[in-house]
């Protein structure tokens, strides 16, 4: 990808071409991305930003489902999972925001937060566990990419 995000799609080329050769760089930087966050253990609110890269590459990916087998519906599916556990993570923390200006100040407040807070705390060691033990264990991103690389098939 450039800096601004965007891939150097070849006009001259056919989609399957183009989709063979940028998308494994694209999942590369997924790859690098989501390990680099995960490397600084972020509190559950700031799984966000991994939230936001999975669903851009899924949909990405979603978009060239015509130049891939059932093999891409494989590794959408892992994405999918990805997604579910970083969603509940996201609704714990927007919830525990929310409820401070929904529920006064005192004990029943303490206690729906902290419930929250450790809502929040286990599905980020879920995704955690995920990520690590299985859609990034070793070998999985080599996988990834060479499925991209010499499965696209002209749609």
């Amino acid at each position: 990808m450039t800096k601004t995000g965007q891939v150097a799609w070849n006009p001259r080329w056919s989609p399957t071409r183009n989709a063979s050769r940028q998308l494994p760089t694209i999942v590369r930087a997924y790859f690098a991305e989501v390990r680099q966050l995960l490397a600084t253990d972020p509190p559950p609110a700031e799984l966000h930003r991994i939230r936001l890269a999975t669903k851009r590459i899924r949909y990405t990916l979603e978009l060239f489902r015509p130049c891939y087998g059932p093999g891409l519906e494989i590794r959408l599916a892992a994405l999918q999972r990805l997604q579910k556990v970083l969603g509940e993570v996201n609704d714990c923390a927007a919830s525990e925001r929310l409820i401070s200006g929904l529920i006064a100040a005192g004990a029943a407040r303490t206690r729906v937060q902290n419930f929250l807070q450790r809502r929040a705390l286990a599905k980020a060691e879920e995704l955690r566990q995920e990520w690590h033990d299985t859609f990034d264990a070793p070998g999985r991103e080599q996988w990834w990419l060479q499925y991209l690389a010499t499965r696209a098939r002209v749609p």
